[in-house]
């Protein structure tokens, strides 16, 4: 097996997670803070979610391709860090998924109501 190709597989499908979690918890901030507006903020999103597809598909073949070949005359490579790395940003997504459902959201204020400051 050629580690080193199955290490850039996994570290491919680590890109696509980090696309997919700026995608879906921080775009509407990428977009604020590059001034995009709300066609910027769904632009931001698309392009999170199409990257997150194409490094994470990227990955996986990449990752089988190297499981699928012969080894013999590579240098040894370490896979443990790679697959902490991967399975911490699992985590982290579900993590930021289930606080971003449990948290309470943010009261409406009826029609003529002001707010004090």
């Amino acid at each position: 097996m050629r580690k080193t190709t199955v290490r850039r597989g996994i570290r491919s499908i680590c890109a696509g997670i980090i696309a997919l979690i700026v995608a879906t918890f921080f775009h509407g901030d990428i977009s604020a803070l590059l001034r995009l507006g709300m066609a910027g903020d769904a632009r931001i999103t698309f392009l999170g979610f199409f990257l997150a597809g194409m490094l994470g598909g990227f990955g996986v073949l990449l990752a089988a391709l190297g499981l699928l070949q012969n080894g013999q005359g590579e240098p040894r490579v370490r896979l443990f860090p790679s697959f902490v790395v991967l399975f911490s940003l699992v985590v982290l997504f579900f993590v930021l998924t289930y606080t971003w459902i449990t948290s309470p959201s943010v009261p409406v204020l009826a029609p003529g109501e002001s707010i004090n400051i």
